[in-house]
């Protein structure tokens, strides 16, 4: 089921739709993380917030992942991810332990709660309630960024979860990275919400002058401010890095017909075109404008992805369950995302022919 791929004007289609939704989900990203991470200039060296360091700082971050795609999965993307992992892991923990512990497991209780009282509530919530505004800012556009990163997370998840059971599967890629990250936000979001109630930063009002700053506003109620933040400088670039590497990988297999080891020629192109892409976006309309584009590149792929849910359920129900024997006596269904064929099922011995003399 993995292997198979549409062909003819229907997979170009595909094809086409899965590259634009990747090329400016990753452009998106990049243009954001120019923005924190220039902010993050901003709070502690006094850098200007413009347009020449955001175009600078998108330089730099397209250099370090076009050569980390160049190495490959299992060297650069790989010891990228595990660095920004590890370093992340470090200044989560540094907030939870120096920030306001009890404060934040009782937040993350009653946050739980919050959101399984509340979920199908707010996910209904439309524009009839008069605030258009802020879903097309905020609830719009977020959706549209996750979807555009569907086709480079389905290709890359793919590409890595080889051999790996359905249930192996799951339990990696949707409870796992949730569990992670409703407890990350708590700690920080939380963190910021406890300062700024305490009137020991107000960290509200700075992400009402400018959003990318809120989170360095957080630090400084916490100890070692300037490490922390260098930290998380250093952080946001590795996110945006690992991400974008990834992606730019993913790119050079769809445009490849598939091929799990792009030409480094390929992997180069699609790195500028995402830098530059992400700098004429920026340059065009900022924020705005890579918020648009988004949007716009990934409704065609909200077509794409509902039928290959469709075409996902129709396989798994077809599938035979694991164990059940098939009409030739073997078992069947062994529930692996592996490519691989089946073993053949064993057959009886037949009878041999005689021997024939060879000739000459």
């Amino acid at each position: 089921m993995l292997g198979r791929r549409a062909e003819g004007p229907v997979g170009g289609a595909i094809d086409v739709c899965a590259i634009l939704a990747t090329l400016f989900g990753t452009t998106t990203s990049l243009g954001l993380g120019a923005l924190q991470v220039n902010g993050g200039f901003t709070a502690l060296f006094g850098i200007p917030d413009s347009r020449p360091v955001q175009f600078a700082i998108i330089g730099i971050i397209t250099l370090l992942f076009t050569a980390s795609a160049l190495t490959g999965v299992s060297r650069g993307i790989r010891y990228l991810s595990e660095t920004s992992m590890g370093l992340g892991g470090l200044l989560f923990v540094f907030v939870l332990v120096v920030g306001p512990t009890i404060y934040l497991e009782n937040l993350y209780v009653q946050s739980v709660g919050r959101y399984l009282s509340e979920l199908i509530s707010t996910s209904l919530i439309t524009p009839a309630s008069g605030d258009l505004g802020f879903m097309q800012s905020w609830t719009y556009f977020m959706l549209a960024w996750w979807l555009s990163w569907g086709a480079f997370v389905g290709v890359f998840l793919a590409r890595i979860s080889r051999g790996r059971t359905v249930r192996e599967f799951v339990v990696g890629v949707l409870l796992v990275p949730s569990l992670v990250f409703s407890v990350w936000f708590t700690a920080f979001g939380g963190t910021a919400i406890h300062s700024d109630l305490a009137g020991t930063t107000r960290v509200a009002a700075a992400a009402a002058a400018d959003a990318n700053s809120a989170f360095f506003a957080t630090l400084q109620s916490l100890p070692m401010p300037a490490v922390s933040s260098v930290a998380t400088i250093v952080l946001v670039v590795l996110f945006f890095v690992s991400g974008a590497d990834a992606n730019t990988f993913v790119l050079g297999m769809l445009t490849s017909r598939g091929a799990e080891h792009p030409r480094s020629w390929v992997l180069a192109l699609w790195g500028v075109v995402t830098g530059a892409a992400a700098i004429a976006l920026l340059a065009a309309g900022g924020l705005d404008a890579l918020q648009q584009m988004v949007i716009v590149s990934s409704a065609p792929f909200l077509l794409i992805i509902v039928g290959v849910a469709v075409s996902l359920a129709k396989d798994l129900a077809a599938e035979p369950v694991p164990g059940t024997p098939s009409a030739n006596g073997a078992a069947l269904g062994t529930g692996s995302l592996s490519a691989e064929p089946p073993e053949p099922a064993p057959t009886a011995a037949l009878p041999t022919a005689a021997p024939t003399t060879p000739r000459p």
